[in-house]
């Protein structure tokens, strides 16, 4: 498909694209789909106006997706990565929080506390029993979701 064919979109005025491609000198015509991404991973933007500028101001779509897909497999590494020092991090509160009544106190007051409820959200299936039961006090009414806990496999 040439440029003329393709259907395309122009980044609206109010958009948070628009902010990162305004330090640009060029002009970018888009797919809706690249759009699409771009407003909903600003992570990428660098990288995609980075493919632009190496072919002169249209990638397409496959190369654009493919470049997506190696900026993807890196977050998903970086995961990887950090989440056996979640673990462990959340594996030494389980064991303060079991330990004594005043390590109890110190997980709950002290650090369950200190966690935003979102950030207790996300941590909830990481969490031992004893601070499973404790978030319970520090958090009588969480959201129902725990959010993602440790891989079963790993």
């Amino acid at each position: 498909m040439d440029m003329q064919t393709r259907p395309t979109v122009r980044v609206g005025r109010h958009s948070l694209l628009t902010a990162f491609l305004s330090f640009h000198s060029f002009s970018i015509v888009m797919d809706q789909e690249v759009a699409v991404v771009l407003e909903a991973a600003p992570g990428f933007v660098d990288r995609y106006l980075d493919l632009v500028e190496a072919t002169d101001g249209d990638p397409g779509l496959a190369a654009t997706f493919t470049e997506l897909a190696d900026y993807v497999a890196g977050l998903a590494v970086e995961i990887e990565r950090r989440r056996p020092v979640l673990a462990r991090c959340l594996e030494g509160v389980e064991s303060v929080a079991a330990g004594s009544q005043d390590g109890a106190e110190v997980v709950a007051w002290a650090f369950l506390d200190s966690l935003s409820p979102d950030d207790r959200r996300r941590i909830a299936g990481w969490l031992g029993p004893r601070t499973r039961a404790l978030l319970d006090d520090v958090d009588p009414d969480p959201d129902p979701d725990p959010g993602p806990g440790p891989d079963p496999g790993s």
